[in-house]
């Protein structure tokens, strides 16, 4: 059993020498500099990698803020809204035209990095606003012939429930679903609901995974708690998730799911929790995968 469906998220060129370092055989790009498309299509090219595009894929120097990542098909600002659908366009283009298995845009703007939803901007007006952007992106994806998948983000408060998701590809079934577990882990515990009841309801249109784990309490590092490598050691008891469940979940329901790696960076305090981590998971997949008794939901 092959681990072609386990890669890693790679931001910047000096990242790429980590996909040969842990033997992973995919890639999601994101924020690449402007001058290496060259660079990264003879970096998948000589290792006939499988890759997707996350917008931006190519950083750009211009609104939206914070070199794009800010990007969202829901924002209550219109133009800032039609600003990131153009951003989104180009990365469908560039990563269709490369050969792209999928881009990843953002559902939702964090209301602490890019202000609070102004009054009258509650789950309705998200709603519409993420209804409008999808009718262009599954647009895009048909012109383009590269699949669109939505992640979610976090933090706002008009737009992160299970039922919003499921508008949403219910209405666009052409799209599909990312689901960052260190995002999700932030909202239910913001928001007080079910991760596991979120994940049921989003498992017919999961493609895809951003893979790390999420503790509040965790003490290493002080920030971005939600991006810690995944690592056997994690306990549910101890406010971790169970990501061993959550691939088994998933992988019944999708097994040619996309999981591709999350980590942070600057902390040498997880560089061998990472090593491990992926070797943890490279096994994991393919014994879920392996099983005959694997049992699909219905």
């Amino acid at each position: 059993m092959t681990c072609g469906n386990i890669g890693m998220v790679v931001s910047r060129a000096a990242s790429l020498c980590r996909l040969d370092r842990f033997g992973l055989q995919r890639a999601e790009f994101v924020l690449m500099e402007a001058d290496t498309m060259e660079i990264v299509k003879n970096f998948v090219a000589e290792r006939n990698m499988k890759f997707s595009a996350h917008c931006p894929f190519f950083a750009e120097d211009i609104p939206p803020t914070r070199a794009g990542l800010l990007a969202s098909i829901v924002d209550s600002d219109e133009d800032r809204r039609l600003k990131s659908l153009a951003l989104m366009e180009r990365t469908i283009s560039v990563a269709g035209a490369m050969g792209a298995e999928y881009v990843v845009v953002h559902a939702q703007k964090p209301e602490n990095f890019g202000g609070d939803n102004p009054p009258g901007f509650g789950e309705r007006a998200a709603l519409d606003s993420a209804l409008r952007s999808c009718e262009r992106l599954v647009r895009l994806s048909a012109e383009h012939s590269v699949y669109v998948l939505v992640e979610n983000v976090f933090r706002n408060s008009s737009f992160f429930s299970a039922k919003s998701f499921r508008t949403i590809f219910d209405s666009f079934p052409d799209l599909g679903f990312c689901l960052d577990v260190g995002h999700l882990d932030v909202d239910c515990r913001l928001y007080d609901f079910d991760f596991d009841e979120f994940v049921d309801a989003a498992l017919p249109f999961m493609k895809a995974i951003h893979l790390q784990n999420s503790n509040p309490d965790y003490p290493v590092g002080g920030r971005q708690q939600w991006k810690i490598p995944v690592h056997p050691s994690h306990k549910v008891e101890d406010g971790w998730r169970d990501i061993e469940a959550l691939l088994r979940k998933v992988l019944a329901a999708n097994p040619d799911c996309a999981v591709n790696f999350e980590m942070r960076y600057g902390i040498p305090e997880e560089n061998i929790i990472y090593e491990e981590g992926v070797n943890w998971i490279k096994r994991l997949i393919p014994e879920i995968l392996s099983k005959k008794d694997l049992v699909r939901p219905a």
